[in-house]
């Protein structure tokens, strides 16, 4: 068996440096800010559909927006993120039992990898993957197929983790099984709907499915 874990949301409370981050861009642009209640509707799919959510469809410097953002959120988006309560013993607990774990998000791969040097350096993944930007990221099941093999692991014995309905997708996509957390961006009836076959109310509950 193994887990292969999103990252925003489920292991990374990194909401308030997305929302600071596009904010900035945003009044630069003259455009409306948003709230962190929108935010958590806005994300799951990637920087440049984050973006796209929150301009108004017809703005005509969409692409400047998102190279802006992109710039700013990789000078601040350690500054209030930090990973959930329980989530390090949890990620510590499995490397312990020899379970796989790998990570699998929709977060830029040059910033996903900055996040885990700086927060998770003590944990062992086997794979860490990020938006390559190639039309290839979640909901489409590439990746996860990827590192199903490079974690020797048949992907129907695979838990997919996340908080999203993007995620639940996921996992469908690839013939995994889908987990839902209770405590990311979106609601439990969401994670239910879209196919998650179990939900999850803190870190250690991971511990069941094994």
């Amino acid at each position: 068996m193994g887990f292969i874990f999103d990252l925003d949301g489920t292991l990374l409370d990194s909401l308030e440096d997305l929302k600071n981050s596009l904010n900035a861009v945003l009044k630069r642009h003259g455009l409306k800010e948003h709230s962190s209640s929108d935010y958590k509707n806005f994300v799951g799919n990637g920087m440049q559909v984050l973006v796209e959510r929150a301009i108004p469809k017809d703005y005509p410097k969409a692409d400047e927006v998102l190279s802006e953002v992109l710039v700013e959120y990789g000078e601040r988006y350690y500054e209030e993120s930090r990973p959930y309560a329980g989530i390090l013993p949890m990620l510590k607990t499995l490397n312990e039992k020899n379970i796989p774990i790998s990570i699998c998000t929709n977060k830029k791969q040059e910033y996903t990898d900055e996040i885990i040097k700086r927060f998770f350096s003590d944990i062992e993944f086997v794979k860490v993957v990020g938006d390559q930007f190639d039309g290839l990221h979640k909901p489409n099941p590439h990746y996860p197929l990827i590192i199903a093999k490079e974690m020797e692991v048949e992907t129907t014995d695979i838990y997919f983790v996340g908080d999203s309905d993007v995620d639940m997708q996921t996992s469908i996509n690839a013939e995994m099984k889908g987990v839902g957390v209770s405590w990311g961006f979106r609601t439990v009836e969401e994670l239910k709907n879209s196919g998650a076959i179990t939900i999850i109310y803190k870190p250690e509950d991971i511990y069941k499915l094994i």
